[in-house]
């Protein structure tokens, strides 16, 4: 990639060793491309990443306003670390493995038809999120509100409704039964 500061409706196709400090981009797609253990500190506006690999990606200081990953593989990804500042982010497909939301304002994020394991969403403020159709495993769910959250059709989640906000989200049986185990609740 060239030294350019801005980007505008490029689409980036596997390309791995990214200089993306200090670069703004605009309504770009990467596709296929190796952007794991860079540091990323400019603006996403509109952006599509998909089927990249994202692990270890550092997005400190980053603006992420807008930005679909698609089959992308996160993991170790702190994204306490980008600015919240417009942040509006959404994963369809997604392997999320080992990632930090905690304290994120994530109101209305898709976590749709994703894997998510050993990642933390303490104190988020997830309401009206869409977890559908989502396999969570060492999920941390700890003071988050989850209000009007879609769980339908997920598996593996553990929410404690008592240390959490879920009035009116939507969860599926079988799965459901597991919000009355936290309360040491048993089902015969």
């Amino acid at each position: 990639m060239q030294e350019q500061k801005e980007y505008y409706r490029h689409t980036f196709t596997d390309i791995t060793d990214v200089a993306l400090s200090g670069q703004d981009f605009t309504e770009c797609t990467f596709k296929a491309c190796d952007l794991s253990d860079l540091h990323f500190d400019g603006i996403l506006d509109s952006c599509v990443i998909e089927d990249c690999n994202l692990s270890l990606t550092s997005f400190e200081g980053a603006k992420l306003q807008g930005v679909s990953f698609k089959s992308c593989k996160l993991q170790g990804v702190d994204f306490t670390k980008c600015s919240d500042l417009g942040l509006v982010i959404s994963f369809a497909d997604c392997l999320i493995r080992s990632c930090n939301f905690n304290f994120m304002d994530l109101k209305k994020t898709s976590f749709t038809n994703c894997e998510i394991s050993e990642t933390d969403f303490v104190g988020c403020d997830l309401s009206e999120s869409n977890f559908a159709h989502s396999i969570l495993r060492s999920v941390t769910f700890h003071d988050t509100n989850l209000t009007k959250a879609d769980f339908s059709q997920s598996q593996g989640y553990l929410i404690n409704p008592l240390t959490n906000k879920i009035k009116g989200a939507r969860f599926s049986l079988p799965e459901a039964v597991s919000l009355l185990e936290c309360m040491g609740v048993k089902l015969k």
